[in-house]
């Protein structure tokens, strides 16, 4: 019976653990920006009954105080969207950019490889009667007939003619396909090297990412605090986390500006590197 439960406890666990592993891989990621705080109908009826029992100086600075948290709430929120949004579309257009980039005169190399091709092809029955040739001088000249080594070198020196404008014209095509090459590859290196900028400017962002996260922990503990305050009548300790409140939004707002601002630079690089492509 012992081992009977032991076996079940196994199995319970091994169960309990597959589930939290799935919920590991199901659950979202949180976000940044943090959900937006309200006053509940009861938190609202304590935010009332406080206002009305302060004196008028307090109440209206209370009112004041949540009115401004409300807007810069919104605002933020309205700016974290376009944040994200630009971010995505930044992402989007950049590996955009880099496939194009990869594919700089792909056509203009593929037709010269196959012109340099079809060059080779067309003159290979020449070299090969060039060599039939050089054999055939070689035999004359075993058999020592004057009159046939003559005739053979003679039949040799025309097609050599021949040979050297054939493997000057190969030479060309190879040429171009090799110059076509380097082009390409030093306007791939020269772009992708302005790409560089973007990566530089995405780290600029992380610090701000993260102090943003932070404010944003800091928020969700004042307004806790804002809470226990209204159920508490605490007046003067409301007024003190809507003020902590305010100017932690406010510290939020000027980091999501430097995110938006700094995605506005990578948006300008991709369209610089993007107006250089033909």
């Amino acid at each position: 019976m012992a081992s009977y439960r032991s076996n079940g406890n196994l199995r319970f666990l091994c169960a309990a653990i597959l589930v939290i592993g799935i919920l590991s891989f199901t659950l979202p990621m949180p976000s940044v920006h943090a959900a937006a705080h309200q006053l509940s109908a009861t938190s609202q009826k304590q935010f009332d009954r406080i206002k009305s029992s302060s004196t008028q100086a307090n109440s209206a600075k209370l009112q004041s105080l949540y009115n401004d948290f409300q807007v810069l709430q919104s605002q933020n929120a309205a700016r974290d969207t376009r944040v994200k949004t630009a971010g995505k579309q930044n992402d989007a257009n950049e590996s955009a950019l880099r496939k194009r980039i990869s594919a700089i005169d792909k056509s203009k190399i593929e037709q010269l490889t196959v012109k340099a091709q079809q060059t080779k092809d067309r003159y290979q029955p020449l070299f090969n009667r060039y060599a039939a040739a050089s054999a055939e001088l070689k035999a004359a000249k075993k058999l020592r007939v004057k009159e046939l080594t003559a005739a053979m070198q003679l039949q040799k020196d025309l097609i050599e003619i021949a040979v050297k404008a054939a493997k000057a014209d190969i030479a060309s095509a190879e040429a171009n396909l090799k110059t076509a090459k380097s082009s390409a590859g030093a306007a791939m290196k020269r772009l992708r090297g302005q790409l560089d900028a973007i990566t530089k400017e995405e780290q600029r962002l992380v610090p701000e990412r993260s102090a943003i996260s932070q404010l944003n922990k800091q928020k969700s503990e004042e307004w806790s605090d804002l809470l226990y305050a209204l159920r508490g009548s605490d007046a003067s300790s409301a007024i003190r986390s809507l003020t902590t409140l305010g100017n932690l939004l406010r510290e939020m707002a000027d980091r999501q500006k430097k995110m938006e601002d700094g995605e506005a630079r990578i948006a300008a690089v991709i369209l610089s590197v993007s107006n250089q492509i033909k």
